[in-house]
């Protein structure tokens, strides 16, 4: 991650409403960093290649 998203002006904000439960990961709080993380992880199921906050959206839209 480059400094300018460690520095993201929001994450604080965003940390107050984030439900992934690994708040020790470095994009915890970086929606834009999470979301290429996770999008990038092609040998992983479609759910895990949405971030923690989608996956309700994404199960709901797969009729699961």
């Amino acid at each position: 991650m480059d400094q300018i998203s460690i520095d993201c002006p929001v994450r604080e904000k965003i940390n107050e409403y984030c439900s992934c439960p690994k708040s020790d990961c470095p994009r915890h709080g970086i929606c834009c960093e999470c979301i290429i993380a996770h999008k990038n992880r092609i040998e992983d199921s479609i759910l895990k290649r949405f971030p923690h906050c989608l996956r309700d959206l994404v199960k709901e839209g797969m009729g699961s």
